[in-house]
């Protein structure tokens, strides 16, 4: 192969590799993902809403890791801002939420979950809460692979406050 062949090859399979590295390298971000060397788990937390009055279970309650819109900081909306997962109670007052975190995203073993009455005046009103969960004393369960360190579950019983006339 002469000099200028052999210098053209490797200039297209430069541009070749160039082309393919752009096309791949860039076609998975729609979402944020676990950087690689990340330390992540499943958190989950599962349990049951209740009327904190009658200690009945409450059905169509949102519980989850995030609200359905940014929370501001300084007026900033935090990039990338991804809302993370939600479940709504059952008839029996269950639910279960879970979602693969990593180390970066949770602070001293904490994540709050947020609870939303969000089906109006169908099975009563009651106050939006906040609760902080610890996952410092989680059941561990699954196996450890690689950063991956398997699920962490914490049961936590909601009892939720009816909304009173003046709360309206």
């Amino acid at each position: 192969m002469t000099g200028m062949k052999r210098k053209r090859m490797i200039r297209f399979t430069n541009a070749l590799l160039a082309a393919l590295l752009a096309v791949f390298g860039f076609s998975n971000c729609d979402e944020p993902r676990v950087e690689y060397g990340t330390p992540n788990a499943d958190y989950t937390v599962r349990g049951k809403v209740v009327d904190k009055v009658n200690q009945q279970p409450v059905k169509g309650i949102r519980v989850s890791y995030s609200t359905s819109r940014p929370i501001l900081m300084y007026g900033v909306i935090p990039t990338p801002y991804r809302p993370l997962a939600t479940d709504t109670s059952e008839v029996d007052g269950t639910y279960r939420v879970s979602q693969r975190i990593s180390a970066g995203e949770l602070q001293n073993n904490m994540l709050p979950v947020y609870v939303e009455d969000i089906d109006g005046d169908e099975n009563g009103l009651y106050r939006d809460t906040t609760i902080v969960v610890d996952f410092e004393n989680a059941v561990r369960s699954g196996k450890k692979k690689g950063w991956y360190d398997g699920e962490r579950t914490v049961e936590l019983k909601v009892e939720l406050q009816p909304k009173l006339k003046q709360d309206e």
